[in-house]
């Protein structure tokens, strides 16, 4: 269909790439922020006299106010420069963390929870502005021709600092307190914001479009695309259904035997491992047809679940768990790359925002309904409920003529150049 080919111009230039390796600086140094300040947030509601729901409720306080706002942080990030809106998310991130961190050691026994649900609201609609911005951002930066090496090499840096940072935050925490990991997360960034400044964004075109309007172009620019809407309906069935058996059910099912908390460790770091791994292998790896590719591999995304399900045993889960990490950062990869290959550069903002809305919205619901069949039905029944569904719902959309058929801008453009060349290199038949 016409619709599904977006062909920005290939580039030999190399001027992209000094500009790339700031922003890869910026995002890598937030994500450092956004892991100090997740592995210690729960700990230090606990420290202030708050319980587990209380923790519960100011984790959800941020994803609740993010996915309210991805919305309007779509429309920003195609309206207003894509720099300036990282850079005024990041500050913002910047500040709360490092107020909430100040009061958190200067005067703990006067934080309260509404405090603590005030900084996760607040960090919550500074995510929902950034996220559409950065994926922007990365359009701007690098040419078509280039944008699979790009996500992937970016993917490599945030998942090592994914790895390395929790554990770091956490010998952080327990040293020094964790109201001086919140500062040190509110430094990260600040640091973020200072990096992407030296960035130049383009400036949108301007338009005098209400906000109503320039959400239904980016809806149409979603809704258009068959492969497109049934991968991000697909996820939000997905999503929730891993997230409550990866982040919930694993550990409770594992809670019933003797080393339980120890395998559960070394079960998520072979996990961060496949997502290193995974990134590592895009770099290599370009295949044709990206959503066939993309699709395919994440098949394999819930095989630790059923393990878990059924024989929960190290041998099998650690080698599933790397499995996993691989599939599922593949898939992520190759996603990325279609979206902001296929879709317009005006209109990504506003298609990003739709995508992690979908991804966003029945996550809540799912730890819910999660938690509370697994006390009625068993966690392993559970458990096999969202490896089912997991695979079910990726497995449909192989049916979808657009996912098999779509190809990547980069592979079918180089082909037909090489095709041009080879034409005439040959000598004259006169």
């Amino acid at each position: 269909m016409p619709h599904d080919i977006h062909l920005p111009p290939l580039s030999s230039d190399r001027t992209w790439r000094k500009p790339y390796l700031r922003y890869v600086a910026g995002r890598g140094v937030s994500t450092a922020g956004t892991n100090l300040v997740n592995v210690v947030m729960a700990f230090a509601v606990l420290q202030v006299g708050g319980s587990g729901l209380s923790a519960g409720l100011v984790l959800g306080c941020s994803v609740a106010a993010q996915t309210l706002l991805l919305p309007y942080g779509g429309v920003l990030a195609d309206r207003v420069p894509r720099r300036a809106l990282a850079v005024s998310a990041n500050f913002l991130l910047a500040g709360v963390q490092t107020l909430l961190g100040i009061l958190l050691t200067a005067t703990p026994g006067q934080v309260t929870l509404w405090m603590f649900a005030t900084a996760a609201m607040t960090t919550g609609a500074a995510t929902a502005l950034a996220q559409p911005a950065f994926q922007g951002l990365i359009v701007e930066l690098v040419p078509a021709s280039a944008l699979q090496k790009a996500n992937a090499s970016l993917r490599l840096v945030l998942n090592l600092a994914r790895i390395a940072v929790p554990g770091l935050g956490s010998l952080l925490g327990a040293a020094f307190g964790f109201g001086q990991v919140l500062i040190a997360g509110g430094l990260s960034f600040a640091a973020c914001s200072l990096i992407l400044t030296g960035l130049h964004s383009k400036a949108p075109s301007p338009s005098r479009a209400a906000t109503r309007h320039s959400w239904r172009e980016g809806w149409q620019a979603f809704s258009s695309r068959p492969w497109m809407w049934a991968y991000a309906l697909a996820g939000t069935l997905a999503v929730p259904l891993w997230l409550a058996g990866y982040q919930l059910l694993g550990p409770l099912i594992l809670s019933g035997t003797s080393e339980g908390a120890a395998y559960w460790g070394w079960a998520v770091s072979a996990f961060s491992a496949g997502m290193v791994l995974g990134s590592l292998i895009a770099l290599r790896w370009h295949p044709r047809r990206l959503m066939l590719a993309c699709v395919s591999v994440q098949l394999i995304w819930p095989l630790p679940l059923a393990i878990l399900a059924s024989a929960p045993q190290p041998p099998l889960l650690l080698p599933a768990m790397l499995l996993s990490g691989i599939s599922l950062e593949l898939a992520v990869v190759f996603f990325e790359t279609a979206k902001q290959q296929q879709i317009p550069e005006h209109l990504i903002g506003r298609v990003t925002s739709l995508t992690m809305l979908g991804e966003n919205a029945l996550v809540p619901l799912g730890y819910i309904l999660a938690g509370a069949v697994a006390d009625w039905a068993g966690a392993s029944t559970v458990m096999w409920t969202c490896a089912l569904g997991i695979l079910l719902s990726n497995a449909a959309l192989l049916f979808l003529p657009g996912i098999r058929r779509l190809q990547a801008v980069v592979a079918s453009a180089v082909l037909a150049q090489e095709e041009d060349m080879r034409v005439a290199s040959q000598p004259s038949s006169a």
